[in-house]
């Protein structure tokens, strides 16, 4: 993996850690805690500049509620358009109906658009 391609790994892994840790009601500060790291270190993992190592990432998981596969990223879709950005537009425009993003979720995920 080239490294123009590692950034865009790590940056949509802190997209869907950020989106899986809002969908589960947590601030920062608490999966901070959780974590044994600083809330800046979560920021960081969210803004795809620290790079988390498999434990943590397993730990992440744990603590969101959510399958460590969810959370890697798979770079792109046969349209050229990154996975990670359709999960971002269904939590955008769909905050206020929790049931009906998660039922829109879990299609994309068994049609593969967001594995």
């Amino acid at each position: 993996m080239i490294k123009q391609d590692q950034e865009k790994f790590y940056q949509l892994l802190g997209t869907r850690i950020r989106d899986a840790r809002k969908l589960a009601g947590l601030k920062q500060e608490a999966l901070a805690s959780y974590l044994d790291l600083t809330r800046a270190s979560v920021v960081n993992i969210e803004k795809g500049r620290q790079h988390p190592p498999l434990h943590l990432l397993y730990d992440i998981s744990k603590i969101l509620k959510v399958e460590l596969c969810s959370l890697i990223p798979e770079l792109m879709v046969a349209d050229g358009k990154s996975k990670a950005n359709w999960e971002k537009i269904v939590v955008k425009k769909m905050k206020g109906d929790k049931q009906a993003r998660e039922k829109l979720l879990g299609f994309l995920q068994e049609i593969n658009v967001t594995k």
